[in-house]
C-alpha cells in the first residue's frame, strides 16, 4: 500500500530516485512529528 506522502510527492523530479525515497521519508516523519526540526526527522 502506498503511503500518502508516496502520492502527494509522486510528480517530484528529483535527479536521484534515492532522493525522492528520501524526500518522502523525511515528509512522513514531520508529519508524525511536526515540531520537530528537519534534521530530527531526517
Amino acid at each position: 500500500m502506498r503511503s500518502w506522502a508516496t502520492e502527494e510527492l509522486k510528480y517530484a523530479a528529483l535527479p536521484d530516485k534515492r532522493l525522492n525515497q528520501r524526500l518522502i521519508k523525511i515528509v512522513e516523519n514531520l508529519a508524525q512529528q511536526p515540531h520537530a526540526s528537519i534534521p530530527q526527522a531526517s
